[in-house]
Parts: structure tokens; C-alpha cells; sequence
């Protein structure tokens, strides 16, 4: 008789629990619809975005320079001393 009433009483806390758990979820997928949209004078929560930061652009790689026999000179002169 004890085991029957205690079985019943398990039942009935899981079925309170399944229904609570079935009615928050339903509020939660309700509350969306049903809230008002933001109104153009106030921003949403959570404030407006930003805008990005400025990105500067990449500087053009410099053109390269031919040797002249002038450079290559110089260069031998300044190894050799």
C-alpha cells in the first residue's frame, strides 16, 4: 500500500516537472513574437554597433631597381675595404 502511494507520488512530481518544463519552453518560443520591436528614437538593447576600424590600405610594393655597373662598384668597393 506504501509503495503504491509512493509510486503515485513519483508519477505525479514527474508529470508537475514535464508540464513545468513543456510551459517555459512555450513562453520561450512565444516571448519573441509577442514583445514589441524597438522603436526608431530608442536603439535596441544593447546599444547600436560601431563601426568597423578604418582599415588602411596596403602600401603598392616599391618597383624594383636594375643593377647598374655603377651600384655593383660601389658594392665591391665597400666589401673590399
Amino acid at each position: 500500500m506504501i509503495t503504491m502511494q509512493l509510486f503515485q507520488d513519483v508519477l505525479l512530481v514527474l508529470a508537475v516537472l514535464i508540464g513545468m518544463t513543456v510551459a517555459l519552453s512555450a513562453v520561450m518560443l512565444i516571448a519573441p513574437s509577442v514583445s514589441k520591436p524597438a522603436r526608431p528614437s530608442r536603439p535596441p538593447r544593447g546599444g547600436l554597433r560601431r563601426d568597423l576600424p578604418w582599415q588602411p590600405e596596403p602600401q603598392p610594393e616599391p618597383q624594383l631597381q636594375l643593377d647598374t655597373e655603377e651600384d655593383r662598384d660601389r658594392e665591391r668597393e665597400l666589401m673590399l675595404v
